[in-house]
């Protein structure tokens, strides 16, 4: 993606990222169950919709990051089904202790080939750019969402619904506090560590929305309301943000 439609790494960026995690585990979901295609049939599906979002992106000159967005919940969309059929008794049914280990490695490894391949502007600690958003950057983030989907559904199974939610967001608190304000690892190994943090926060926190008993949302009222929270914090936040200021040039006299 060009840069003018990436945003930048700071707490909006944060911030949307774990509501696009939650978004995305209850509209996979819903899609899976609601469009009868299953978990898998509707795939296809979604990778076109990116396709056609990494198309339009290509052509559109206009400053703004609403393609990068678009892509994220369509990738954590499909990540949500993909780790569902690893999983789940309607799939392969891989136990989720062991899946989420092998998927923690995988990420690992594709950190640390991000890392490599920017080795050259690579620092110890965040900065306020993405990685390039290349086939690699997707790869990793479609990794770290099916990653953080058996690992926070596992999270659930040995905490319970609403404690698992709340012991992974004083979690993804505690490391993004961490890599910001004591960088010990690669900017690329931070980034990709708090990806994967914030997607099993997303699942946890998705999924409690959705069947607690308490608040009694069911999944489409719930996907509804985390969809409209996602796009109102990005935009209210993206128009709050102070106009840069064009610097003059000194006046001659």
């Amino acid at each position: 993606m060009k840069r003018l439609h990436v945003p930048t790494i700071d707490s909006r960026y944060w911030t949307g990222i774990t509501l696009a995690s939650i978004f995305g585990t209850n509209m996979g979901d819903l899609y899976a169950h609601e469009s009868g295609l299953g978990l898998i049939g509707g795939l296809p599906i979604l990778a076109l919709l990116f396709a056609c979002a990494y198309v339009a992106e290509h052509f559109d000159r206009f400053s703004h990051d609403a393609y990068y967005w678009l892509c994220i919940v369509i990738m954590r969309t499909g990540a949500t089904n993909i780790a569902d059929y690893l999983a789940g008794k309607r799939g392969l049914n891989i136990d989720r202790l062991s899946l989420s280990i092998g998927l923690g490695l995988a990420l690992a490894i594709l950190a640390w080939w991000s890392s490599r391949k920017g080795s050259k502007s690579n620092t110890q600690s965040l900065n306020k750019s993405l990685p390039e958003t290349d086939a690699l950057y997707w790869v990793t983030m479609l990794t770290a969402g099916v990653f953080g989907t058996v690992l926070g559904d596992y999270s659930q199974k040995i905490l319970g619904l609403g404690t698992a939610s709340i012991v992974l967001t004083v979690i993804l608190v505690a490391t993004l506090l961490l890599v910001y304000a004591k960088p010990i690892m690669r900017a690329a190994y931070a980034y990709w560590l708090a990806i994967g943090v914030a997607r099993t926060t997303g699942t946890a926190i998705g999924d409690w929305l959705a069947d607690s008993k308490l608040l009694k949302l069911g999944l489409p009222l719930s996907t509804v309301l985390t969809g409209l929270t996602f796009i109102a914090v990005l935009v209210a936040w993206r128009n709050c943000r102070p106009e840069p200021r064009a610097v003059q040039s000194p006046q001659k006299r």
